[in-house]
């Protein structure tokens, strides 16, 4: 694996860990920081939602949002975190634009037909909402969410608890 320089001007390829680039004496490991913080957020948005702290979840995947647009994964999460907690324009807003990136998402199509439906509390054992995400390993470096540059470990939408 290999981290290319981020200067415009050198692009030069270099190990993975290199402290500055072979070719320009830029810095590496900030950069190298950077680059994999979203996985880092996103993974700590699953973490809160296991938790029950949904707020903080949908800040951390709104995060992501806002850092990788593209990243279906997070927009995804980012809606059900506001399905939950009760925002069903922007979860509308979010599943919406995941279904513009990518035709045909079960999460996404999934989420949608819930905000169609008419809004009344489900009752626990009832629920059918897909479990968020599962949380990857616990490694010594964060799993990178789809859309970035590789896969999270993400679940298919499941029954809710009972």
């Amino acid at each position: 694996m290999s981290v290319r320089c981020p200067v415009v001007l050198c692009r030069e390829e270099n190990a993975y860990g290199a402290e500055v680039c072979a070719g320009c004496r830029t810095p590496l490991s900030g950069y190298a920081r950077l680059h994999t913080y979203p996985a880092y957020l996103f993974n700590q948005g699953l973490a809160a939602a296991r938790e029950g702290r949904l707020a903080a979840a949908r800040d951390c995947f709104a995060a992501v949002v806002h850092w990788c647009p593209g990243d279906t994964e997070a927009r995804n999460a980012l809606a059900l975190a506001g399905l939950r907690l009760g925002d069903r324009s922007e979860a509308h807003r979010q599943w919406t634009e995941v279904l513009g990136r990518r035709p045909g998402d079960p999460k996404a199509t999934w989420g949608l037909a819930q905000l169609a439906e008419p809004s009344e509390p489900a009752k626990p054992a009832e629920s059918s909402e897909p479990a968020l995400p599962a949380v990857p390993s616990q490694s010594a470096e964060p799993a990178e969410p789809s859309g970035i540059s590789g896969p999270g470990e993400v679940s298919e939408p499941a029954p809710g608890p009972g």
